[in-house]
């Protein structure tokens, strides 16, 4: 029997507009296996707190082709992606996980969200030694609120006051954000008074999607995060802006690798709605939730 627990704290005050969401998490009984960490419209930060996270762009088991081995990745740093990534586990997880906006990558990592886009890296690589106390001093406590507060006070001690993101393009991504994604380049270019070949081209650099294909994640990321609410695959695709069932599939396919049917079918760990993470999805009530 699979047995989840989830535990979401309120983000400290020092990390707000920085980070969305901030949860420890618990698996256990499930059976070995892949989880998929879809993309969404934030970066992601995982501190294990049961081993390395093995973290790969291959799904396929990496004792049928030793090329696909996963990296394992002590604390976990992952950018803005297009494509699924895949958890390898052997049915238990538990760590802590943070929702990173873009700005939040200027203000904690010193870059932009363009320098991690499509990859994922260790914590430490970026910030040093307070990786290590992160997981060191998490992995000591017993209690999620405590273990949460400290996470959160070590990531506070890393905001700086870095140059910001250009106002056009901090306006655009808000505006991709609060529409889900249903508003055309064009529109958005000309609401900044920019060319939308320059804004792509700027936009593209600061948050490493362009902005047509990040708009079409966040419709994803919303049809994701409905898919377990009312309605049929048609109502969630009419909702979300897809022109067909068939159009939100496609989409599916290429940012989660499978169809929707498919990754609840498959995913043990697959979510429902209403939450704001991209690899180890929300889980609440006894079950898994995303």
């Amino acid at each position: 029997m699979v047995d989840h627990e989830y535990v979401e704290a309120a983000v400290h005050p020092g990390l707000r507009r920085l980070v969305t969401a901030v949860c420890g998490y618990r698996i256990t009984g499930a059976a070995p296996g892949v989880h998929v960490g879809m993309p969404s419209r934030s970066l992601t930060v995982i501190v294990p707190l049961d081993g390395p996270l093995r973290l790969g762009w291959d799904p396929t088991p990496p004792t049928t082709r030793p090329t696909s081995r996963p990296a394992e990745l002590a604390t976990v740093l992952a950018g803005l992606h297009a494509r699924p990534a895949y958890v390898h586990h052997d049915g238990q997880q538990e760590g802590i996980q943070l929702a990173v906006t873009p700005l939040g990558a200027r203000r904690l990592f010193g870059m932009p969200a363009g320098a991690l886009a499509t990859n994922a890296v260790t914590l430490g690589d970026v910030v040093g030694s307070v990786a290590d106390r992160l997981a060191q001093e998490c992995a000591g406590v017993a209690d999620w609120r405590r273990r949460l507060e400290r996470t959160q006070s070590l990531l506070v001690a890393l905001v700086r006051d870095r140059p910001a993101i250009r106002p056009e393009l901090s306006w655009a991504w808000a505006c991709l954000v609060r529409t889900h994604g249903l508003v055309a380049v064009r529109e958005l270019a000309g609401q900044v008074g920019w060319s939308p070949r320059h804004l792509t081209d700027q936009f593209r650099a600061e948050f490493g999607l362009a902005p047509k294909l990040a708009a079409r994640v966040m419709r994803f990321d919303r049809s994701r995060r409905m898919l377990r609410g009312p309605g049929t695959l048609a109502d969630v695709a009419a909702r979300c802006g897809y022109a067909d069932q068939s159009h939100l599939v496609r989409d599916w396919r290429q940012f989660a690798g499978a169809s929707p049917t498919r990754w609840l079918a498959t995913d043990e760990l697959a979510a429902v709605p209403g939450e704001e993470f991209a690899f180890v999805q929300d889980i609440r009530n006894g079950r898994a939730a995303g």
